[in-house]
């Protein structure tokens, strides 16, 4: 019944989102890029798209310099359906902390990837080791935290986790990117817009921003912790 579970799917964004449950429902019924992605493209398209993401990612790394070595301690925030756990994994690398919110996420990627380590849970709630990664990554995540109280706390307990002159690769849904963002937010309760400032409030002069580039309807920040 898939256009009955859309129905459901499409209920919980618009008057009933709680992010657990809505995470875990969606992937549920589909696990791959396009419960992750864009839910009414097709999961051909929305490879598309992260493959695009991808080379884009790989670009700004070589442009700052940035090497990514079998033996860096690297975080993943909302590490989904393994899209960038895979990316990562052609690295070599050996130490790997997944996290997501959803259970089936969790579920499904440690018996893909055994030898990684995954954590269960919303970011803002559970505490990740202070100064323990050499990279943090959160990819279209940032966005879904709707709450500004636990925006903040998602942020400040992932920054706590880098190590000095480790980094953090995110993307900001910045509302100054899309003149239409405001029209698409009146049917749109699953996400919300920050600018950079909302992170800056969090890395103060602690964060150098090393890249900012288009990326899709968002930014990609690499940010360097000093």
């Amino acid at each position: 019944m898939p256009l009955l579970h859309d129905i459901k799917i499409y209920f919980q964004m618009m008057f009933n989102y709680k992010p657990k449950k809505f995470w875990n429902d969606l992937l549920s019924n589909s696990f791959d890029l396009k419960g992750v992605g864009h839910y009414r493209m097709s999961n051909e398209e929305n490879l598309k798209m992260y493959e695009e993401k991808k080379r884009i990612l790989s670009h700004d790394l070589k442009t700052i310099g940035l090497n990514i070595i079998p033996d860096m301690n690297v975080l993943e925030i909302g590490c989904g359906v393994g899209y960038w756990t895979e990316y990562l994994k052609e690295f070599g690398i050996k130490k790997y902390t997944g996290n997501d919110i959803a259970e089936i996420s969790v579920e499904k990627l440690k018996e893909q990837y055994p030898e990684y380590n995954f954590i269960l849970g919303d970011i803002s709630e559970i505490e990740l080791p202070r100064e323990e990664f050499d990279i943090a990554v959160m990819i279209d995540v940032t966005q879904h935290i709707t709450d500004d109280g636990r925006f903040f706390k998602a942020i400040s307990n992932i920054w706590n986790s880098i190590k000095k002159d480790g980094y953090f690769i995110v993307t900001i849904w910045d509302p100054e990117k899309n003149v239409y963002l405001a029209n698409k937010l009146r049917l749109n309760r699953i996400e919300k817009p920050r600018g950079l400032e909302w992170y800056k409030n969090v890395f103060g002069e602690h964060g150098q921003v090393l890249s900012k580039t288009d990326f899709n309807d968002k930014y990609l920040l690499i940010i360097k912790k000093s």
